[in-house]
């Protein structure tokens, strides 16, 4: 006979779902994790349980079409490289060239 072992009206034994002793059934907690428990083997729900993460929203604010990607609407504008820039015809870009100038790095080519 252990100490559950008495009548009581309209109560039952029943045991617990952690440590397996024997109560009454009005004696033990319904837990947060479907468990009936004695009281020394109930314990609360942990508060980390309850945190919701905050939304983390990657797009910018406004974006812009890529101008590359649909080559009917691309308007190109040249800028000035060192080739263009060259007194060198054929490599001329208009507003770059600056007279009298010859890049170092362009390989000119003798005439034969």
């Amino acid at each position: 006979m252990g100490k559950a072992d008495y009548l009581s009206l309209g109560d039952w034994n029943a045991l617990c779902d952690v440590c397996g002793f024997k109560f009454k059934a009005s004696m033990l907690k319904f837990r947060w994790d479907n468990l009936y428990t004695c009281p020394r083997c109930w314990e609360e729900r942990h508060p980390q349980d309850f945190i919701r993460g905050v939304q983390d929203i990657q797009t910018p604010p406004w974006v812009r079409p890529d101008p590359g990607a649909d080559n009917q609407n691309w308007n190109y504008v040249p800028g000035c490289t060192p080739t263009s820039i060259s007194a060198i015809s054929g490599n001329l870009a208009s507003g770059c060239v600056i007279c009298g100038r010859i890049w170092p790095g362009y390989p000119i080519q003798s005439s034969p």
